[in-house]
């Protein structure tokens, strides 16, 4: 019976070391971070420009216990949007944009860069009422034309300083005095393109 005992003790020790081995070794390759920034081994910025027809290099730094690793070339990459592809960390600026993120991902840990797509075809940007000066606790509807035709259903709008002004839908509210930059993100068939205004709220 004491026999059976330390034989049953025995293999559950061996039974809890397997498994502890076995899930050690899922997660040995699980970077604890990822950083993309513009420059190798994590220097540089986090935000980049790129104009249409151009390409800027992205790179993504993981870093495990052992040490940093650039895994530019192995990350799974990703764009927010079909204006700006991404292969390789290797960003192309195929139409106008804004608050574009790029995005790697390393072992089902992620890590972003955010910037834009400048040049191409421009919106304009109009509002009621008119700006570009507002009152602040009043709102206005924004609207956008992209050579001549209304495109404003299909735009999504966005406030650089949203402690002064924030948008729902197209429509901005003012919540403080100071100024910001309202821009207007279009992407539809193929077509991309932006528009912004500074406004003033006093």
């Amino acid at each position: 019976m004491r026999n059976l005992k330390w034989k049953l003790f025995f293999s559950a020790a061996l039974a809890i070391i397997s498994l502890t081995t076995a899930c050690t070794g899922f997660f040995v390759n699980q970077p604890n971070s990822v950083t993309v920034t513009t420059a190798a081994s994590g220097g540089g910025s986090s935000t980049f420009s790129v104009a249409q027809g151009q390409t800027v290099q992205l790179f993504a730094t993981a870093a495990f216990n052992s040490g940093n690793k650039d895994v530019t070339k192995s990350a799974s990459w990703q764009s927010s949007t079909p204006c700006a592809t991404v292969n390789a960390g290797l960003v192309d600026g195929i139409g106008a944009a804004t608050s574009v993120t790029i995005t790697a991902s390393v072992g089902g840990i992620a890590g972003s860069a955010t910037g834009s797509v400048s040049g191409g075809q421009s919106l304009t940007i109009s509002s009621i009422p008119a700006g570009p000066t507002f009152t602040n606790g009043t709102s206005a509807v924004f609207s956008a034309a992209l050579n001549g035709a209304d495109v404003t259903a299909s735009t999504v709008w966005s406030s650089s300083n949203t402690s002064v002004a924030t948008f729902s839908s197209n429509t901005a509210s003012f919540i403080a005095t100071g100024t910001a930059t309202l821009t207007g993100s279009y992407v539809a068939n193929g077509t991309c393109a932006s528009g912004s205004t500074t406004i003033t709220v006093q």
